[in-house]
């Protein structure tokens, strides 16, 4: 057992970015000693004949300031070139670096494409029958080539194509669009149908907490979305956790579930974490997500300005990342952490004030079904572990054992004293923002999206109906 890191503060990106930042520096700072020099050279100059006026003494200290302003203007003169000339050669080498990368991965991706399928053939004689994730990423990403002209044409810049954007970037939006637009699928409104009563839980501050509540979250009834209140040192936090796919329908609400919205227990409502809810996430940046997280947050107390951990399973990692990266609702929360266990992330981006952990399985098909890897920002942190526990019996249904939430349980055990700097950094903020052990207050919120609406028929005249009697036989 063991893993891989990407990102956070050992990633390469933050290095490119650091010279980034450094050559814009040095160029400020060589702007700012050529602003000196033009200031000293504007100096006022004494005439000789106010000079031969003076005593002999001042006459000396006057000539020496005189000198002193023009060795300091030339001093800057110097450092400014030399600065200048620094920046220059840090931009180059962070050009060289980028252009280096980018052929290497051309090329990478290129063996990778002509290896594909015996990678296919491998995985799935040695991982139960399933790809793994950079196999599925490769899939989606070779599907163009595979098909020939005219759809490898749709290829982008880093497989041999023309579009700057990933595949999955552009086809899975346009695809809902046309789904949609065809009819043939209905991404109706979400909207929170009931809230359950209040429970307190035991809550340490960890990964593993986290994970907790994940698995809370899958027992709760289908359609469930929790929220849970922490009162951590610098004020209440609140965790919002959404499940997996989901196949079952929504049940008749309990008596002890407060109804909200209107929504009665034979609404028709559909459950927002089936098959629909993964196009929801792919194809519409879970757009009908966001009032409905809004709300059950603004129930349990959340007020402008506060602090909210993001956690997600699978689908849920998917609406989950979407939710910190929407611009209305981080402008009414601080999105201080995002967790995902086995979701496609790679695609949308993660704003700056949010630190990302990201858990996937190497055997795992799902993170890899949109196309990409998670960028190697510094402030996301992907671990990517190297196949479940041989020791444990978990299934082989779905999408097999590496997606089941048991697996990334044990994923997040495996976390605990990690020497790497940046897992014990993001550890170590979680523990931070959530103050240790203490205990949390959850509220369980049944969701459910609304149906298509049914087509209704004009009813047939009355006055028809009777001429329609009369009108005898033929």
């Amino acid at each position: 057992m063991g893993y891989e890191v990407r990102g956070g503060p050992g990633s390469i990106k933050f290095s490119v970015t650091e010279l980034e930042r450094t050559t814009t520096m040095l160029g400020t700072a060589a702007s700012e000693l050529m602003e000196g020099t033009s200031m000293l050279s504007r100096m006022p100059v004494f005439p000789a004949a106010m000079l031969a006026l003076g005593p002999l003494t001042m006459r000396g200290q006057v000539l020496a300031a005189v000198r002193g302003v023009a060795e300091a203007a030339g001093m800057c003169t110097a450092r400014a070139a030399e600065t200048t000339a620094l920046a220059v050669k840090v931009s180059t080498a962070r050009f060289r670096y980028e252009q280096t990368e980018a052929l290497v991965g051309y090329g990478i991706n290129a063996v990778r494409g002509t290896l594909l399928p015996l990678a296919v053939m491998r995985d799935l004689a040695k991982n139960k029958g399933r790809p793994r994730t950079e196999t599925t990423e490769d899939m989606i990403n070779q599907l163009p080539e595979f098909l020939g002209l005219p759809f490898s044409l749709l290829r982008d810049l880093e497989h041999g194509g023309v579009f700057e954007a990933p595949l999955a970037d552009r086809l899975y939006p346009q695809l809902t669009d046309l789904l949609t637009g065809q009819n043939l699928l209905h991404l109706g409104p979400i909207e929170i149908r009931g809230r359950a009563p209040e429970r307190v839980i035991e809550f340490d501050g960890t990964v593993e907490s986290l994970m907790e509540l994940q698995q809370l979250a899958e027992r709760e009834p289908p359609g469930s979305l929790l929220v849970t209140r922490i009162d951590a040192p610098e004020g209440p936090v609140y965790i919002v956790t959404i499940p997996g796919t989901q196949s079952d329908p929504l049940r008749q609400m309990n008596k002890d579930v407060k109804k909200l919205g209107g929504a009665g227990p034979q609404d028709g409502m559909e459950n927002p974490w089936d098959g629909i809810g993964i196009v929801e996430g792919m194809g519409n940046d879970s757009k009908n997500l966001r009032a409905p997280v809004e709300d059950a947050l603004r129930d349990s107390g959340a007020n402008d300005g506060d602090l909210v951990l993001v956690t997600g399973y699978s689908q849920g990692g998917i609406h989950a990342v979407n939710i910190v990266n929407d611009e209305r609702l981080n402008k009414l929360f601080r999105f201080k952490y995002l967790t995902t266990f086995g979701s496609p992330t790679g695609r949308v981006p993660v704003p700056r004030d949010t630190h990302a952990l990201h858990l996937e399985d190497k055997n795992d098909p799902v993170p890899g079904t949109d196309g990409s890897r998670n960028p190697d920002d510094r402030n996301r942190l992907t671990v990517r572990f190297d196949g479940p526990d041989g020791s444990r019996e978990l299934g082989n249904d779905g999408f097999g054992e590496a997606h089941k939430l048991d697996n990334y349980e044990s994923h997040t055990k495996e976390l605990r004293g990690s020497p790497d700097p940046g897992v014990a950094e993001s550890l170590g903020l979680l523990g931070l923002i959530l103050g240790g052990r203490r205990q949390g207050k959850i509220r369980s919120y049944q969701l459910g999206r609304r149906p298509k609406p049914k087509m209704v028929l004009p009813k047939t005249e009355k006055k028809h109906e009777g001429f329609s009697k009369s009108t005898p036989g033929h």
